[in-house]
């Protein structure tokens, strides 16, 4: 009775957006489908927080016995982070495949809250961005690229972005690499 009181227009436009309803849902489900599946792929790389909290072996540390500078920089730890499994990454301007990380921590402060973030320097290389504890009294930064970890090397902080290379504070010793690393002279 339905279909003999509508004429074939009406009956047309109802199956159309029946048909192209059924089409978005089963669009929908794909998408979501294949994000999951990249998801999966990218949660082998290591995120910054993993790359903060994981164990990692002490390569270089200092042990001055003061604060210097504008940011009241101490001391500098410097370790090696061996990671679950290789990952593609941007190291001297190249892609490499890279199976461990290294995490340099700057302590001394308390370190100022600010709208531009702290760069943790080795030598006139920033290692990167830095990423502040929660009592401010240390500044962390994670690179992949290990050649910039030399004897003789002078640490240092700043803050705003990766070119500007004043207003740094050094730290007030130079970067001395345990013997059984080696280091890249």
């Amino acid at each position: 009775m339905y279909l003999e009181n509508n004429p074939p227009a009406r009956r047309a436009r109802v199956w159309l957006a029946t048909l192209s309803l059924l089409l978005l849902v089963l669009a929908g489900t794909q998408q979501a489908r294949a994000q999951e599946a990249g998801a999966g792929d990218n949660s082998q790389e290591p995120k910054m927080s993993d790359l903060l909290r994981m164990t990692g072996k002490v390569v270089a540390e200092s042990n001055a016995p003061a604060a210097v500078g504008k940011f009241k920089v101490k001391n500098y730890k410097v370790e090696e982070l061996e990671l679950p499994a290789p990952v593609d990454t941007e190291v001297g301007g190249k892609r490499v495949k890279v199976s461990k990380a290294f995490r340099v921590t700057v302590t001394g402060g308390p370190f100022p809250v600010r709208a531009m973030p702290a760069v943790v320097w080795i030598d006139d290389e920033a290692v990167g961005f830095g990423v502040e504890s929660e009592d401010l009294d240390a500044i962390t930064a994670v690179t992949f690229d290990e050649s910039l970890l030399k004897d003789g090397a002078t640490v240092y902080v700043s803050y705003g972005d990766k070119e500007n290379k004043k207003d740094r504070s050094a730290l007030p010793e130079k970067l001395k690499l345990n013997a059984a690393k080696g280091g890249n002279q």
